[in-house]
C-alpha cells in the first residue's frame, strides 16, 4: 500500500501494488485522505489474510465481515463522489470515470 506523507495543502503518493491496478493518486484534501485510511486499512487486511494458509469458521465471518464493511464503505464513497462531480461541472468527467472505475473494481 502506498504511503503518504499529511499536509494541509494536499496530499501525493505512488506505489506499485503488484495487482495490475494504478496506485498513483493524489489526494488533494487532509479531509478525504481521512476518509481513506479505514478503508485502506481494512482492504490490506482483506489482502493479508489471503497469505495465511489455515482459517477457522470464526476468521471466515470476520473475514465476511470486513469484506461487507469494505463494500458498503466503497459505495458510500462512490455517492459522494457521484454527488461532488454533480455539482462541480469542472470535476463532473473526472469524478464520474473515478467513480465508475471504484464500482468496477468492487464487482
Amino acid at each position: 500500500m502506498a504511503t503518504s506523507p499529511c499536509s494541509s495543502s494536499g496530499v501525493s503518493s505512488s506505489s506499485s501494488s503488484g495487482f495490475g491496478m494504478d496506485t498513483g493518486l493524489e489526494i488533494k484534501t487532509k479531509s478525504v485522505e481521512q476518509t481513506l485510511v479505514p478503508l485502506i486499512s481494512q482492504i490490506t487486511t482483506l489482502i493479508n489474510h489471503k497469505e495465511k494458509p489455515k482459517k477457522s469458521e470464526k476468521t471466515l465471518q470476520a473475514i465476511q465481515r470486513v469484506g461487507q464493511a469494505v463494500n458498503q464503505a466503497v459505495g458510500r464513497f462512490v455517492t459522494v463522489g457521484e454527488t461532488i462531480g454533480n455539482e462541480n461541472r469542472e470535476l463532473k468527467e473526472e469524478m464520474g470515470f473515478a467513480c465508475s472505475e471504484a464500482r468496477r473494481a468492487g464487482e
